[in-house]
């Protein structure tokens, strides 16, 4: 004649599970992952054009290939010393990576001396808004165009 209370007091109510603890560390592992993606190794490379200049400031941009397709632009400064140093930011599908780079010319006074220095990713926006890492930059400027071929070799976080 009474009602029946299972559920609610006693041998009937449950705490927590074994299975509700694995779907909350579930849910928290994907949070993590949305925050940090992960570490990847890049190569990319651009050919870059020409736009305009601004003291001994370049400004180029071009398609980038490899890892993170897009397009680049590059401020690359040469003021006639062997070091040269570039600003960039590579715009893709998922977001923009920003970074900065410092290279020495192998033959400062040849017609298109090649470069090779370090570079850094330093930021970045939507996906790769955590964007950081390092690497290698290797180049080649044509002083008569004033265009560059860039490759990147390194590792990215994001």
């Amino acid at each position: 004649m009474g009602r029946s209370h299972r559920g609610r007091t006693g041998a009937g109510r449950r705490g927590p599970t074994a299975a509700g603890a694995v779907l909350a560390l579930t849910v928290l592992a994907v949070a993590a992952t949305a925050v940090w993606a992960g570490t990847v190794s890049v190569r990319d490379e651009g050919r870059l054009r020409f736009l305009h200049s601004s003291g001994a400031q370049l400004i180029d941009e071009g398609p980038a290939t490899g890892t993170i397709p897009g397009t680049v632009r590059v401020r690359f400064t040469y003021n006639g010393a062997p070091t040269v140093t570039a600003l960039f930011t590579i715009h893709g599908r998922d977001g923009s990576i920003s970074g900065q780079g410092r290279g020495r010319l192998s033959s400062p006074t040849s017609e298109s001396p090649s470069f090779r220095g370090s570079l850094s990713i330093t930021g970045g926006s939507g996906r790769y808004a955590r964007a950081r890492g390092s690497g290698e930059l290797f180049g080649v400027f044509y002083r008569r165009s004033y265009g560059l071929i860039v490759q990147t070799i390194g590792r990215l976080s994001y």
